[in-house]
């Protein structure tokens, strides 16, 4: 299995859109209201392509997922006593659900913290809806600490709580 994190491009988009959305369908399904309309949507993944923050995890040379990596941190985060510095931020990772439950999410998580490496980042930060307890007990397995949680005002009621997580990369 050939497996590349690659920045995206934009004859992307559209086959990262109809992943997202199998993604959002499936996570929708089982109750886990994480994502809406506004974040992430199409304008959003396109404007991290154009800033070449958007990133393709490619199976076998096609898309199987997408995440986006980058300094920006919500100001939700302000509060979290985080503990590492020289951060690179993951946000809006999906794998598309017909790719789960292989090993791929720790593969994709891998290749990431690897280009972080590469960039110079000694540490990668996350938040992680906190009712994805997949989400949440992969990213703990995979060394990731618990530094506090966040609470985003423009998901719905009761859907609000994110886990954010760090973890230190060694160079």
């Amino acid at each position: 299995m050939n497996i590349q994190l690659k920045q995206a491009g934009s004859e992307q988009l559209d086959t990262i859109m109809d992943v997202y959305i199998r993604c959002k369908k499936d996570l929708d399904e089982k109750g886990l209201l994480q994502w809406n309309d506004q974040y992430p949507s199409r304008d959003y993944f396109k404007e991290e392509m154009n800033d070449g923050n958007l990133y393709v995890l490619m199976v076998n040379d096609k898309v199987a997922g997408s995440v986006t990596l980058n300094d920006w941190q919500s100001p939700e985060w302000s509060e979290i006593p985080w503990k590492l510095a020289n951060e690179w931020v993951i946000h809006a990772l999906f794998l598309d659900p017909l790719q789960q439950g292989n090993g791929l999410g720790k593969v994709f998580i891998e290749k990431c913290e690897e280009l972080a490496r590469e960039k110079g980042f000694e540490s990668i930060r996350l938040d992680a809806y906190s009712r994805n307890t997949g989400a949440n007990s992969l990213y703990e397995k995979m060394g990731y600490e618990y530094r506090g949680s966040v609470y985003f005002t423009s998901k719905p009621v009761g859907h609000q709580e994110y886990r954010c997580y760090e973890k230190a990369l060694t160079l």
